[in-house]
């Protein structure tokens, strides 16, 4: 991060931070929960073994009214033995008296005495609990932060790079601008200078994504047509791909609301992929229906369509892996459902959902 911007955190950082703290959170307070129920175990059994001692002793000369006294028949082959039972009355131990074969000694505690001393423990437990999960947020919440820094650090050098990149391209941009305008002039319109100007747009739409990107900027909203948008986006590909015919079915009337520039670098990778992987003499149809856009190519297909959003993922040795994993990017902040539907040697189809970015939701 940069220091002008002091500890705010991009909506990514503050989402890797919280999950990073969940996870941490939930593991150590299972930990927590697992070592307390041990705890709990351990307690509830000294209790008993302490009940059973007491028993005893007052099963010798009962000085208090501690405990419950009363003489059982002794069943047959029966033995009194250093046992703690419970039942539904209470919990209970049985002695031998010395001065009768047919009777033992019961000793018992009643249930809701029982009840109380369990609920002690129990409560102590809970008390304790209280402030172990804050301590437990809180090391969490440090562990996360720590565990993210060197991601931090990371993206503060890739932010800085992207700036000085910025910078140093605004200066030939520019130059490039000036001069194209300067040629028009001198020779007149021509289909070079319109590819030549189509691709300084290009440029200058990046380097207006890359400063949104650095500042955290809101991308403006604008109205437009799907239409004449997308007839110029095939023009300048029909250009590039002379090979390839683009074809266009879309009503005059569709009006799209949202960011044109990030829309546009959507449309401009999804097509660009439509020309570049095709077959020869190979098609790409664009058709809009019930809000939703489709792309058809007839190229050679994606072998694992699951991947293709992944970033770095790229089934040739061309390219970086990244052209979808920006589309799927723009696509989510746009508010805009991307799937793709593809078979290797039949074409690819992607559908874009544009119900969210019509003029019509927007009322």
């Amino acid at each position: 991060m940069s220091e002008g911007r002091g500890i705010r955190l991009r909506r990514y950082e503050l989402e890797s931070l919280l999950k990073s703290f969940l996870l941490f959170f939930v593991l150590i307070l299972l930990l927590y929960l697992l070592l307390e129920w041990q705890n709990y175990k351990t307690q509830v059994r000294q209790l008993d073994r302490t009940l059973l001692g007491d028993m005893q002793v007052f099963s010798y000369k009962p000085l208090s009214g501690a405990f419950d006294v009363s003489f059982i028949p002794r069943n047959k082959g029966e033995q009194a033995t250093l046992t703690l039972y419970k039942d539904s009355n209470g919990t209970y131990a049985l002695f031998e008296i010395p001065s009768s074969k047919r009777y033992l000694l019961k000793v018992s505690l009643g249930q809701e005495k029982y009840r109380r001393r369990i609920e002690g423990i129990r409560t102590a437990i809970l008390d304790m609990l209280i402030w172990y999960i804050l301590l437990i947020a809180l090391l969490s919440m440090l562990l996360a932060y720590y565990a993210l820094y060197p991601l931090k650090k990371a993206l503060q050098l890739n932010e800085e790079f992207i700036k000085d990149m910025q910078h140093d391209i605004n200066t030939p941009l520019s130059s490039l601008l000036i001069n194209l305008n300067l040629l028009k002039r001198r020779f007149g319109e021509d289909r070079g200078f319109e590819r030549m100007a189509n691709s300084v747009e290009t440029i200058q739409h990046l380097q207006s994504n890359f400063k949104s990107f650095l500042h955290g900027q809101t991308p403006e909203m604008d109205s437009f047509s799907l239409y004449h948008f997308l007839e110029g986006r095939m023009e300048y590909f029909r250009v590039l791909y002379p090979q390839v015919g683009f074809f266009l079915s879309v009503e005059k009337d569709a009006i799209l609301y949202t960011n044109r520039e990030a829309f546009m670098r959507i449309i401009d990778n999804l097509l660009s992929n439509a020309g570049k992987y095709n077959v020869k003499e190979g098609e790409v149809h664009m058709r809009y229906t019930k809000k939703r856009l489709y792309i058809e190519d007839t190229g050679r297909g994606i072998k694992d369509p699951r991947k293709v959003f992944v970033r770095y993922y790229r089934e040739g040795e061309r390219g970086l892996g990244l052209g979808l994993h920006i589309v799927r990017k723009l696509a989510k902040e746009l508010g805009i459902d991307i799937s793709l539907k593809s078979k290797e040697g039949s074409g690819t189809t992607v559908i874009l959902k544009l119900g969210k970015v019509t003029v019509e939701s927007q009322n």
